[in-house]
């Protein structure tokens, strides 16, 4: 028998604008900065609106094919640096990687 979890609803956790309800005040304030404000930059290729300039160079990045994170063991790059620090555990991990 499947089960679910059901969270208590209150004032503090029900979404004004679209009554969506969260678990905590944190994910509601975290829900309507990022669904209900203002997103001025937009991707002119794929339309994708983004809040903050710090933000938008991803998105971008992934139209341009730009990969400048590279790792030193393999030389496989990646566009995000989260990427890179992924495959680096890999390596680190697996001290008998083939790299033939």
């Amino acid at each position: 028998m499947a089960t679910s979890t059901t969270f208590p609803t209150t004032e503090f956790s029900k979404c004004f604008e679209c009554r969506s309800i969260f678990p905590s005040l944190q994910q509601l304030i975290g829900h309507c900065r990022q669904q209900h404000t203002d997103m001025p930059f937009v991707c002119d290729l794929c339309g994708r609106a983004i809040k903050y300039l710090r933000n938008f160079k991803q998105p971008q990045m992934v139209h341009s094919g730009e990969k400048p994170h590279e790792c030193q063991d393999c030389g496989k790059a990646f566009a995000q640096k989260n990427k890179l620090r992924r495959q680096e555990r890999i390596h680190a991990e697996n001290p008998f990687y083939c790299r033939a």
